[in-house]
């Protein structure tokens, strides 16, 4: 009788263990640029036919997908990716969907396809599901519209347009054969009106990359500073609001002092959010020293750099004075920022994995930095020591309406 028993429980297993697969999918981002299209792979291993499967493949919603493949045919599509998405061949020596190929082209890329594309795949008794990190850059001729692409032209018309204007004007001279002093004069106002006029274009169309700051606060929220979680060596206002370094903290060593980080007392799970932060103060040189970001929750232990990973859910853009700026990404940026931030903006789009800092006062975006948040997070503070200008939390003004609306998208990709 155990005999049976024990055959019957091999033989299920070697029933189980014919139907399972697992989903595969390359363990690199995926890199293409907007505009153009891109197939995102992914492959059932060991192969079997995946004609009489589910295959879905879905963003940050289960049950809204980007595509969906059951009994046999494409059942659903979401509605940004109609007529954009399709089952496809992830190379020319693929079988399709009967060698378990169950990849998707998307075409006509945008800024928002950017983030996470999960694989999902399904039978009567075993499903898996693989992510696949698609990143969105910019080509120059994939952006027709792009602000750097009109100015670039602006200024080859104004180079070309001088160059034939001054060819004319040579050609003239050689058939008069002479070229009076009054011409002279002539000529070097002209250059000098064509040189003011390509100036007044290149500076128009440089203004029109400018951020929409009131789009940005649009999503504003008001912040405060947890009292509670904050290191003893900082002062706190009664507000809430204005944080900066202890007289009794003794700082030692020349690196940034990580350790002295106060945290926001709101909780994020979904959505945007963006607040402001001043970095200068009336009659006093802007902060040197600062670190500002985001932490998933309950990560209030600092002690050095080694702490303030990106593994360890922390995601922030820190000033370390001489030093210059950096992330603390793997592997980090570093960035040159002039002039030196006086007002930073923060926008934590939650959804699509997206933290972008900007510079306020001179309207330009700064960096933005792509992962994948899970949980809460809450803002994140440090005010550094040594500057006589604490780090303050403002409170947005209310956007003002405009009817002539920026172009500009809310979230442009920078060096990240």
């Amino acid at each position: 009788m155990s005999s049976i028993i024990i055959i019957t429980l091999l033989v299920n297993l070697l029933i189980e263990a014919s139907e399972s697969f697992t989903v595969v999918v390359p363990a690199d981002p995926v890199v293409a640029h907007v505009g153009s299209s891109v197939i995102l792979s992914c492959w059932i291993s060991p192969p079997e036919n995946a004609e009489a499967l589910e295959i879905r493949w879905y963003r940050h919603d289960f049950n809204n997908p980007v595509l969906l493949y059951n009994h046999g045919k494409i059942q659903d599509v979401q509605e940004c990716f109609r007529n954009r998405t399709s089952l496809t061949l992830r190379s020319d020596q693929s079988g399709g969907l009967k060698d378990g190929d169950v990849s998707l082209r998307l075409e006509k890329l945008t800024f928002q396809d950017e983030g996470p594309f999960h694989c999902y795949a399904s039978g009567d008794t075993v499903y898996d599901s693989k992510v696949v990190d698609l990143k969105i850059t910019v080509s120059f001729f994939s952006d027709p519209s792009g602000p750097w692409k009109a100015l670039f032209f602006s200024v080859l018309i104004c180079a070309l347009l001088g160059l034939v204007g001054l060819i004319l004007y040579k050609y003239r001279h050689k058939l008069t054969g002479k070229k009076p002093a009054d011409e002279i004069c002539e000529e070097e106002v002209l250059e000098k009106l064509a040189k003011e006029d390509c100036e007044e274009t290149m500076a128009k169309l440089a203004k029109e990359g400018d951020i929409n700051i009131d789009e940005l606060r649009k999503h504003a929220v008001e912040i405060s500073i947890d009292s509670e979680r904050l290191h003893p060596d900082l002062i706190l206002t009664k507000d809430y609001k204005i944080v900066r370094d202890g007289p009794g903290y003794n700082h030692t060593g020349d690196e940034f002092p990580y350790e002295l980080c106060a945290f926001g007392a709101q909780r994020f799970t979904s959505g945007r959010h963006y607040w402001e932060v001043d970095l200068t103060r009336d009659n006093t040189p802007t902060k040197h020293y600062w670190l500002i970001g985001v932490v998933k929750q309950g990560n209030c232990r600092v002690k050095n750099r080694s702490a303030v990973t990106a593994s360890a859910g922390f995601w922030f853009l820190c000033s370390d004075g001489p030093n210059g700026f950096h992330t603390n990404t793997d592997p980090p940026v570093k960035l040159s920022l002039t002039p030196r931030p006086e007002r930073l903006g923060v926008l934590l789009d939650y959804d699509d994995g997206q933290l972008s800092f900007y510079n306020v006062t001179e309207r330009k975006h700064l960096l933005t930095i792509s992962s994948r948040f899970s949980g809460s997070v809450v803002p994140l503070f440090n005010p550094g020591v040594g500057d006589e200008s604490p780090l303050k939390i403002l409170d947005c003004p209310e956007p003002v309406e405009s009817a002539a609306d920026y172009s500009q998208p809310l979230l442009s990709n920078s060096s990240d």
